[in-house]
């Protein structure tokens, strides 16, 4: 098998929550997923697809990842995920989901960056990761939120390998884009952490959605939360939101790619 994605590239994305069913009937509902149950050793794991196509998980976070609500985790692609876990843990990392093989998958492991974000490493092997990009109810954007942005890009530098490019937020805050190559990866953007107002980073993943407007207005009946927004960007209207568990994820009506559809291929709008 060829994989679809070059290593360093976010390649899944998975909610972990304590109230899983909750989390299912409000993504279905809001994004138009289809979920799937697969046994995972004693636990339940929710495939989430949209037309076939898987693009993100759900698990319980009573049997994963330490036991506690990690929220939305963004999985790097790797070609060695044992030697990617003692590299980020040696870069300062902790290490909360061992590396573990997903029968019809690959291997997983989950860590907590120097900073506080959740973030995972993946050896794809008959499944590669997220089967469409960009396409509604689909991830089109994974982005880091942290208040230390030039230690946390050093961190992810030294553990991916990645090239960086600077540019202008639509909320005016410092912007700094994850490239391999040519190939834009993530973004992460510099919060305001001036002490006493410490905040952890976190992974926010984006979704791409129809109308906006529209999620929106369904947003507060499903049990979800408002929170910034909307904000005009280069590649459509965005807003930050919260589902029913608290866990914070961005709906974007996308205009063009934010990432490309497969590797080595020009990105469809720059970042």
């Amino acid at each position: 098998m060829t994989p679809p994605f070059q290593a360093g590239e976010a390649v899944w994305v998975e909610l972990c929550t304590t109230e899983p069913q909750q989390a299912e009937e409000f993504y279905t509902a809001l994004l138009g997923w289809t979920v799937r149950h697969e046994q995972l050793g004693a636990t339940t794991y929710r495939m989430c697809s949209v037309d076939g196509h898987d693009v993100a998980g759900i698990s319980d976070a009573a049997a994963l990842h330490g036991g506690r609500p990690r929220g939305w985790i963004a999985y790097f692609a790797v070609d060695d995920v044992t030697r990617s876990a003692e590299r980020a843990v040696a870069l300062g990392g902790e290490l909360v989901t061992p590396p573990r093989y997903l029968p019809a998958a690959g291997t997983g492991a989950a860590v907590i960056d120097p900073f506080g974000a959740a973030f995972g490493l993946y050896q794809g092997e008959s499944r590669a990761g997220v089967q469409t990009l960009n396409t509604v109810g689909a991830l089109c954007w994974n982005e880091l939120d942290t208040g230390e942005p030039q230690r946390s890009v050093a961190y992810y530098q030294d553990l991916f390998g990645y090239t960086t490019r600077h540019v202008d937020s639509p909320t005016a805050r410092p912007y700094t884009v994850l490239m391999l190559g040519d190939v834009p990866v993530a973004g992460v953007l510099e919060l305001d952490n001036e002490w006493p107002n410490i905040i952890p980073s976190k992974w926010i993943t984006y979704f791409n959605v129809g109308s906006l407007d529209e999620a929106l207005t369904r947003l507060p009946g499903l049990g979800g939360t408002a929170t910034v927004g909307p904000v005009d960007s280069p590649h459509g209207r965005l807003h930050l939101v919260k589902d029913p568990g608290g866990h914070t994820l961005c709906l974007v009506q996308l205009e063009g790619g934010l990432r490309p559809n497969a590797p080595h291929s020009p990105p469809a709008v720059d970042r």
